[in-house]
């Protein structure tokens, strides 16, 4: 595990920086409705961004429910612009659901959803996502660490699971060695009060800078797993209360499988 790397200490110095400077404000988050929030931040970058080079959506699993879409084997179209996943599923937001294969449909790990295994082949990535609890006990969305817990209990647990590459281990272990490959970055994060965190980074970083980034940033991540990076990587927030900012919705890849936010159904109304 990594603690003491090159970019953390650069986080630190350039915040001490823009203290003494009467730098920007700390980012704000903005609610576009309750349970739903928006944040923009400045990664350490090697340009200006005073927009904010790093976009997170914040999301209370109690009020919205992720929802993983794939493309199904009879489509003829290998899969959707992620502003098209949007329009045609209502979702509020969607990303990337992980890597694909070279067919470019399938999912390259263990993936479920909604109870139908649509791929049991497990590969030695170490996180998985899990939503739609089958125990109202459970909680409604988790990052799981294969190191710790099997694939098979948690998808005995889960609707829907999602195998991807881990980025965090739970609780806030960056393990990644410092390395020259960098790329733009989407992931995926859980908080430690268990919100679903889309993170969408439009600066190249090394994963184990990224991941110091992230863990230096008033977030309180906990776990995280990489979606997809460089140009693959794609994120879109379709609320009609978000002004889009630089990064945000631009022509892409078709994406097989998707990540999405919806609305929870409101519970019905006690009787009288």
């Amino acid at each position: 595990m990594v603690r003491t790397s090159a970019v953390a200490c650069g986080l630190l110095l350039l915040g001490a920086g823009l203290a003494l400077a009467g730098g920007p404000p700390e980012p704000v988050w903005r609610e576009l409705e309750p349970g739903l929030e928006v944040g923009r931040f400045a990664s350490p970058s090697r340009r200006p961004t005073p927009d904010g080079d790093l976009t997170v959506l914040r999301i209370d699993p109690g009020r919205f429910a992720l929802k993983l879409i794939t493309t199904a084997a009879d489509d003829p179209v290998p899969g959707r612009d992620v502003v098209d996943w949007c329009a045609e599923h209502d979702l509020l937001a969607a990303v990337n659901a992980g890597m694909y294969q070279a067919n470019r449909r399938t999912h390259v790990g263990y993936c479920k959803v909604e109870g139908r295994v649509v791929n049991g082949f497990a590969n030695d990535y170490l996180s998985v996502a899990a939503f739609g609890p089958l125990d109202p006990a459970d909680p409604p969305f988790r990052i799981f660490d294969l190191d710790e817990i099997s694939l098979e209990d948690v998808a005995a647990r889960y609707a829907n699971v999602v195998q991807n590459l881990r980025l965090i281990k739970r609780a806030r272990e960056n393990r990644w060695q410092p390395d020259d490959d960098r790329w733009r970055e989407a992931a995926l994060a859980e908080d430690a009060a268990g919100r679903a965190l889309i993170v969408y980074c439009r600066t190249s970083w090394s994963m184990q800078e990224f991941n110091e980034i992230l863990l230096s940033l008033p977030l309180d991540v906990v776990a995280a797993q990489h979606l997809e990076g460089r140009s693959q990587a794609r994120f879109h927030i379709a609320h009609p209360d978000h002004a889009s900012g630089p990064g945000d919705v631009a022509p892409g890849p078709l994406l097989p499988n998707v990540l999405g936010v919806v609305r929870r159904a409101a519970p019905p109304a006690a009787g009288r």
